[in-house]
């Protein structure tokens, strides 16, 4: 029975968290443009000049705000991902903007190098993770005692133990 599963690949996960969250920048950034934007002859939205600039701003407020406030972005918590600083501690601003540095790289090959970086590097990091000095947690385990399936906290998942809430079991 897997123990703890914090420190693996989980790449899929990862890979869905990424969609979903790119998705709410999508929809953010249609919004925007549908409120701020000018009418063209085609019927079509769109902001240009100054409110164009306003575009990646919805990118950084989401990504590197939610990643150092929060540990997580909407997308990482649907799949119960955390990010954390090398030694396991919250990220910071600098770190998280540093993490996503390469996104346009990786998205423009539909996140094929980050996911072959991932599958070769030490501690299961993308590119921009070993830049930042990050990475990314799967907060899911199940207990080795009861069976139990438990969300734990990026601390218990780097110090590799817990204690099973429903049997009081260490793990």
């Amino acid at each position: 029975m897997i123990i703890i599963a914090g420190k693996k690949k989980n790449l899929s996960s990862r890979y869905f968290a990424n969609v979903f969250d790119y998705l709410i920048v999508l929809a953010l950034d249609g919004l925007y443009i549908f409120i701020m934007g000018d009418l063209d002859e085609f019927g079509s939205y769109k902001v240009t000049g100054l409110k164009a600039l306003a575009l990646p701003l919805v990118w950084f407020l989401y990504f590197p705000t939610c990643e150092s406030l929060f540990g997580q972005t909407i997308g990482k918590r649907a799949f119960h991902l955390y990010i954390v600083d090398v030694k396991g501690g919250s990220p910071t601003i600098v770190q998280t903007f540093l993490r996503r540095i390469l996104d346009l790289f990786e998205l423009m090959f539909f996140g094929i190098p980050a996911i072959l970086v991932i599958n070769h590097s030490e501690k299961n990091q993308r590119l921009g993770d070993m830049i930042a000095g990050t990475i990314v947690l799967t907060t899911d385990a199940v207990c080795r005692f009861c069976g139990t399936d438990l969300e734990l906290s990026p601390g218990e998942i780097m110090r590799d133990s817990f204690t099973c809430p429903n049997c009081n079991e260490a793990n």
